[in-house]
């Protein structure tokens, strides 16, 4: 027994991913959500090993005399957090794209690396990174130069967001990115593809994945990447997350 205590510690450590990392493990995983009128937002999920840089989730409303209507923001934001300020520098941010004001947003690690949901649809995934039938995206890094990055199964970097250099927007501010598509939206609104799939699955279980929440895929991550079908409603979400997601929607 007293072996047995000393060894559990070790095979944790082994086991665990390293700091600044995040490791796939389902084709989509979710790893923060904002619902709106949320008071939670901006929400945290990573941080590089050191922890200067920390990378959130953001939802941003349209500021009065802005010009968008009936739209949010959401994006993914990377801060210096050592930087003076309240809240830091901005060193990196994914496009500002407008979501649905009565929509969860949700980022995902899918097969198209870091993934932003309106609902159910995707507004916003990292370009020249995607899964194939051999190669799967695997692992989501912060590295203390506050670069993000994405590797491969085997290890190979597959993208890494210093290529696509965005800082500083203030999405939803006067003359900021993406104001020209904040038009009002449905909460039905959907991308190509997803009315398709909303049919087909009008029989499955809703408890998760209608309701304006992201539709999830939870099969392991390598069994085959979804290319051009439908998601599956998510019926394995961490019960963490879906405590979280039902808290912010008063249910």
């Amino acid at each position: 027994m007293i072996g047995e205590a000393f060894l559990l510690p070790s095979h944790a450590a082994a086991t665990a991913p390293p700091a600044g990392t995040i490791q796939r493990v389902t084709k989509q995983q979710i790893l923060a959500s904002i619902p709106p009128h949320w008071d939670e937002n901006p929400v945290l999920f990573l941080t590089s090993p050191s922890g200067k840089y920390a990378a959130y989730l953001m939802r941003s409303q349209i500021a009065p005399g802005a010009g968008g209507l009936g739209a949010d923001f959401c994006y993914v934001e990377v801060l210096d957090t050592a930087a003076p300020g309240a809240e830091g520098r901005s060193v990196w941010e994914s496009e500002c794209l407008a979501v649905s004001t009565v929509n969860t947003c949700a980022l995902v690690f899918s097969w198209n690396g870091l993934e932003v949901f309106d609902g159910s649809t995707s507004v916003w995934h990292t370009h020249d990174a995607r899964s194939d039938e051999h190669n799967f995206l695997e692992t989501l890094q912060l590295v203390d130069q506050g670069d993000m990055r994405i590797l491969d199964k085997g290890g190979e970097l597959a993208w890494k967001a210093s290529d696509e250099p965005r800082a500083a927007q203030h999405c939803g501010m006067p003359g900021s990115p993406g104001l020209a598509s904040a038009l009002p939206r449905s909460p039905s609104r959907s991308g190509t593809g997803a009315a398709t799939c909303r049919s087909a699955m009008a029989t499955a279980p809703t408890a998760f994945g209608f309701g304006n929440q992201p539709l999830v895929d939870n099969s392991p991550y390598d069994s085959g990447a979804l290319k051009h079908g439908c998601s599956l409603v998510g019926i394995s979400v961490a019960l963490g997350f879906s405590v979280a997601v039902a808290m912010g929607l008063g249910l």
